[in-house]
């Protein structure tokens, strides 16, 4: 899964999209942590069938059948959840969504087509009961002898006739089995518990505030950072980080004319003057002086095409005598001499309060033409506010203006990013209704996991902001668990997260639910249900979410401030979902609803029958499946029957 997802990124950064260098790290993570877990739910199933006595095709065919519903359905969901994060205007959320939403696709394909393969190639080495598996039993390389039937038979058995397990001994009823139980018998209160856990943590997410430096997405540790960061205390963000006005003349001939540089000198005098205007109707004891522009037609405040004076000497014959000018030039201008840049120079940090203020003052403050100085609705987006057509001074046409830099872009991106995550989470909840309200064909289940998402949503994030900001753990001494700069999160971290924790939440929740469905159509209550999932199911999801925790632990140890607090979020959300939601918030908001209601609309007496005595068929012919393995919904049922040919096929 990881090697073909790289194969398919690799030209995709080449051709179609620029790559951040956080992206591998976060698609090696996913590929990684959904590939085992895939793998994992298709092996358990076809584990628990080989116990029950089926055949090894049979029992691939049956965790094809069911496992593969939920394995299509969690990569569905994941992929698309990712996808939406397409819509963001930032190169770094986009890069890791598109490399994270192929990553899941891989998973899934390698799960239903690779996984199948090795479990009929080495069908022992999967299930052996001696030496944890490591032994060539079941392999081209083991103890063959020849069936009666024609069939190859491995130490007695054939692979295609169900094995005969006697006197099966009665199985004890899981820890979380339990723990399912009681969250039924006290729902009511442990509801409220929940409700209590989640407030300091709502608390905390009311303090949350985002910071737009570059350092958090560099390594801390590595030479170039450290570099970056002693240049940009000593010289300054107008070396490392500058904001520059690119001023486009209507021609050369009017760029190299002396009214031009005035007329365009005067505007920049002006811009100064407005800017502070700004700053303090706003509140900022900020004031920008006309020496904070540095440019062809402007230095020191001064206006070149009027002299370069040093006291009462002007030094500007001298300046173009000695080829000075026109170096500068060449360094300012572009090589048909029709466009030149000014640097602007800022008093505070750019990434500070009062420096965003201040970009947005200067943005606010560029001549415009009366005609398009106020758009249709008041509202001007980062592209139009950066950008002046054409501008006129001292009845001199300058031409158009462009503001631009690395701190507006971060902005921008900062601020065009988390105003439009309503949406975004807006279609990310619809995402999860439709697909598992299509899935499971019942209403209420789509409801009570949106609330169980949203709960875990606010806890995770709650606690990233006690951590990342508020430095709850920067006692512990560990770089990786205490704030960066700015102490509070890189606005990136949270953008990136939302749409993994959805998707991974969902994974666990489609695995369980599956289970409960396929038991409450056998006949079951929806209380006995759920236990009997849990019994089943809970602990291949613990370890499932372990896993997922190892494999995104590894953020925590990168040296990457921005893949750290992704990593930290991760990791609670995941245990957060396999260890309280699964077992925990599900059977206690199950248990509130009245058992009708959490299925509706299905009608429990259309499946009764494969409970009472009637032996159900999905295609396999001969094959007794357990109860409640054939879907009530037409379309379900269509669709295990194709997985179950792909399981003949392979």
């Amino acid at each position: 899964g990881i090697g073909t997802t790289l194969l398919i990124m690799y030209p995709v950064s080449y051709y179609v999209m620029d790559v951040n260098v956080c992206a591998p790290a976060m698609l090696v993570a996913v590929a990684l942590a959904m590939s085992i877990d895939y793998s994992l739910f298709l092996l358990t199933r076809f584990n628990e069938e080989r116990l029950d006595g089926r055949s090894i095709t049979q029992s691939l065919e049956i965790a094809l059948a069911t496992q593969g519903h939920t394995i299509v359905v969690s990569g569905a969901t994941l992929a698309l959840c990712f996808t939406s994060m397409l819509v963001l205007p930032t190169s770094t959320i986009t890069s890791m969504a598109a490399g994270a939403a192929t990553a899941v696709l891989q998973s899934v394909l390698v799960s239903l087509s690779l996984t199948p393969a090795l479990l009929l190639t080495m069908p022992r080495f999967f299930t052996a009961d001696r030496m944890l598996g490591l032994t060539l039993d079941g392999t081209p390389f083991g103890t063959y002898r020849r069936a009666s039937s024609g069939t190859v038979a491995q130490f007695g058995a054939t692979i295609d006739r169900p094995t005969i397990i006697e006197n099966p001994q009665p199985k004890k009823e899981s820890i979380w089995a339990h723990l399912g139980r009681c969250s039924q018998r006290g729902a009511p209160v442990m509801f409220l518990f929940l409700a209590l856990v989640m407030v300091p943590f709502a608390m905390a997410l009311t303090r949350f505030s985002y910071v737009e430096d570059l350092t958090p997405l560099m390594q801390t540790t590595h030479p170039a950072t450290k570099a970056f960061i002693s240049i940009s205390n000593i010289y300054g963000q107008d070396l490392t980080t500058p904001v520059q006005l690119l001023i486009m003349a209507p021609s050369q001939k009017a760029m190299a004319s002396r009214e031009w540089s005035l007329a365009t000198c005067h505007m920049l005098q002006d811009l100064a003057t407005k800017v502070t205007d700004r700053m303090h109707e706003e509140g900022h004891d900020y004031t920008m002086t006309t020496a904070d522009f540095n440019g062809l037609m402007i230095f020191r405040g001064g206006c070149l095409a009027d002299g370069l004076k040093f006291g009462v000497i002007d030094v500007m014959p001298a300046v173009h005598m000695y080829g000075m000018y026109d170096m500068v030039a060449d360094l300012l201008s572009n090589r048909n001499q029709t466009a030149t840049q000014v640097y602007v120079h800022c008093q505070v940090d750019l990434f500070s309060e009062v420096g965003e203020a201040w970009m947005r003052a200067v943005r606010a403050s560029l001549p415009r033409p009366e005609v398009i100085r106020q758009p249709l609705g008041g509202h001007q987006d980062a592209d139009s506010a950066n950008y002046v057509p054409y501008g006129r001074w001292d009845d001199v046409e300058i031409g158009a203006l462009h503001l631009y830099g690395m701190p507006l872009e971060q902005m921008d991106g900062a601020q065009y990013t988390l105003r439009r995550m309503p949406y975004v989470g807006l279609a990310i909840a619809a995402i999860v209704c439709i697909i598992l309200g299509g899935s499971f064909g019942t209403a209420l289940i789509p409801v009570r996991a949106v609330i169980c998402i949203a709960w875990m949503l606010v806890v995770t994030f709650g606690a990233s902001v006690m951590v990342y900001q508020l430095g709850y753990l920067e006692g512990l001494g560990i770089q990786a668990l205490s704030p960066s700069s700015g102490q509070a999160l890189f606005w990136i971290s949270p953008s990136v997260a939302v749409a993994v924790l959805v998707g991974l939440g969902l994974d666990y929740d489609i695995f369980l639910m599956d289970s409960v469905m396929e038991h409450w159509q056998s006949g079951k209550d929806g209380k006995s249900a759920v236990v009997t999932s849990l019994d089943q199911a809970g602990t291949i999801i613990s370890a499932a979410g372990v896993i997922m925790f190892l494999a995104f632990g590894a953020l925590l140890a990168s040296t990457t401030p921005v893949l750290n607090q992704i990593g930290f979020m991760l990791c609670v959300g995941v245990l957060l979902d396999c260890f309280v939601t699964t077992k925990v918030t599900i059977p206690c908001l199950m248990a509130l609803v009245p058992d009708d209601a959490n299925f509706w609309p299905l009608k429990q007496s259309a499946t009764r029958e494969l409970a009472i005595g009637r032996e159900p068929s999905f295609g396999l012919e001969g094959i007794g499946q357990p109860p409640g393995f054939r879907r009530s919904l037409s379309w379900k049922w269509k669709y295990g029957v194709a997985l179950e040919h792909l399981g003949h096929t392979i």
